[in-house]
């Protein structure tokens, strides 16, 4: 079983998911990029992280927070590494109202 990170196991992709697109949704208001972090890794890390349980299908990462509070030069860095920013006015929507109020593409599977 491969271990991720901080020693925690990770179980292994079904081999139906191998292949399957994979979205992942990031509250990054309650989840910043943390000072002296390099914006470009993440989405790279998040990347290795699926690869390394076997997850090698095309991977998709939204951001959702109030964009007016993240620095442009952050907004500019993931933008540049194609994660997609979703504004989200602060306090104001749950991550999962939003994206099901303005009609974002839903899995059916989730890791």
């Amino acid at each position: 079983m491969p271990i991720m990170g901080d020693g925690v196991a990770a179980a292994a992709a079904e081999v139906q998911y191998v292949k399957a697109k994979t979205s992942v949704w990031w509250d990054i208001e309650n989840c910043a990029v943390p000072k002296g972090c390099n914006p470009h890794a993440i989405a790279q890390n998040i990347a290795s992280a699926l690869a390394k349980i076997g997850y090698c299908g095309p991977l998709s990462i939204s951001a959702f927070g109030d964009t007016n509070r993240i620095p442009s030069s952050v907004q500019h860095a993931l933008s540049s590494t194609g994660v997609t920013l979703n504004h989200v006015p602060a306090g104001n929507v749950s991550l999962l109202f939003h994206v099901l109020r303005n009609h974002l593409p839903l899995s059916s599977h989730c890791i």
